[in-house]
């Protein structure tokens, strides 16, 4: 016995619908515990609505005879193809446009005026139409595809990465549909549909199961991307964009146990002098921008594969991979030196910015509690003797 005797196609069809509905209801309810993502779902449950629709249509065209039924079907086809565009867009972080929003509207537009133009119920309009929205639909899910590759949750996510080949594979059927319809002549129906056969069950199972494998790609992608927000909320300072203390530990027991071979760890405790006479003097709000140029001005100094931590308040630590323990003290120094050497600018204003730090090196044995304790009092060392400099050994402050 053929699939084609055992599967039902309008059936399929119409179960693809009503999987379609669900789908799209299923992503407007859990659109609230999405507020990020609430957009992006919006337009892909109006996609997949879109979708199902067309299937029903289709569906209905195998009951029903005319032009109707084919052209809402394809209508409803090309209209989910751009709304799941639009969707990727604002799943992936690309900001609103709407000039590229009302660039696909006039391209949805034409291409509804074309399908009107070859509506006659007859089997070579059918292939024309056939082409069109294969043409269409692939153009949109293609961008919807590029949308997924370009976006910076690629690499990250394992869930873009399957939404990216799910819309490609759609895209390979799609149009491995329409050259067999063209190239190989397959016959068609004076209504336009196609015999039951097993390449038209095939592409029936396969187009049938996109609605449930997209509703289920893009609530991944949400929930994945809330758990990375909010992972980087507890692990980032939101002033400073610096990992935060409470993540401290973890992180430096990370490059501590990963320690260069032949070198060693230097933990910096860096204070910034007289932060308190900056925020009495211009206001707490540019003493946040002096703390998040201090923040930049460490970015650019410290090596890539630093720690830099916001401590609390004004203060910081760092963990860098230095070659030995004199060095130490020269990329303390040189920090101290480009800080001074760059004050925060407010208009025409020059705020004078200085660091007073404490260096200890890792040492095999110490904990890293141990080794913040020992930085934190040659910084306040660093801080009773003047300030605005380097403090790397424990000689006693003489009175």
């Amino acid at each position: 016995m053929t699939p084609a005797a055992v599967l039902h196609i309008p059936t399929m069809y119409l179960l693809t619908g009503c999987s379609s509905l669900i789908g799209a209801v299923i992503l407007i309810w859990l659109r609230r515990d999405h507020r990020e993502s609430s957009p992006a779902l919006t337009l892909f449950a109006a996609g997949i609505l879109a979708l199902g629709i067309g299937f029903v249509s289709f569906a209905a065209r195998e009951e029903a005879t005319g032009w109707l039924a084919p052209l809402l079907g394809y209508a409803a086809f090309g209209l989910s193809a751009m709304l799941v565009w639009l969707g990727s867009r604002q799943l992936y972080g690309q900001p609103r446009n709407v000039g590229l929003s009302a660039v696909a509207g006039i391209a949805f537009g034409g291409y509804l005026a074309s399908l009107f133009a070859i509506r006659e119920p007859n089997a070579a309009s059918a292939i024309a139409r056939i082409v069109l929205s294969s043409v269409f639909v692939v153009a949109f899910m293609g961008l919807a595809a590029h949308e997924a590759h370009r976006s910076g949750w690629i690499r990250p996510l394992r869930s873009v990465r399957l939404m990216r080949a799910l819309l490609v594979l759609f895209c390979v059927l799609v149009a491995a549909r329409a050259v067999a319809f063209v190239a190989h002549g397959i016959a068609l129906h004076p209504d336009g549909s196609a015999s039951p056969g097993v390449l038209r069950t095939f592409f029936a199972a396969i187009f049938g199961s996109l609605p449930f494998a997209i509703t289920v790609s893009v609530l991944s992608i949400a929930n994945s991307q809330l758990s990375t927000r909010l992972h980087r909320m507890a692990t980032t300072d939101d002033l400073t964009g610096l990992v935060s203390r409470r993540s401290l530990q973890e992180s430096a027991d990370r490059l501590l146990g990963a320690a260069p071979r032949g070198g060693c760890i230097a933990l910096l405790m860096i204070d910034v002098d007289n932060f308190k006479m900056i925020n009495d003097r211009h206001g707490h709000a540019i003493g946040d921008q002096v703390l998040r140029h201090v923040a930049g001005v460490m970015r650019r100094t410290l090596r890539p594969d630093a720690l830099i931590v916001r401590y609390g308040g004004d203060e910081f630590c760092a963990l860098v991979p230095v070659p030995g323990e004199a060095a130490a003290f020269v990329v303390a120094e040189r920090l101290r030196a480009t800080m001074e050497a760059s004050p925060h600018r407010v208009d025409s204003e020059r705020i004078a910015v200085t660091l007073s730090i404490g260096v200890t090196v890792h040492r095999h044995g110490k904990t890293l509690r141990q080794l913040l304790d020992e930085a934190d009092r040659r910084a306040y060392r660093a801080k009773a003797e003047g300030r605005n400099r380097v403090v790397a050994d424990d000689v006693p402050i003489t009175a």
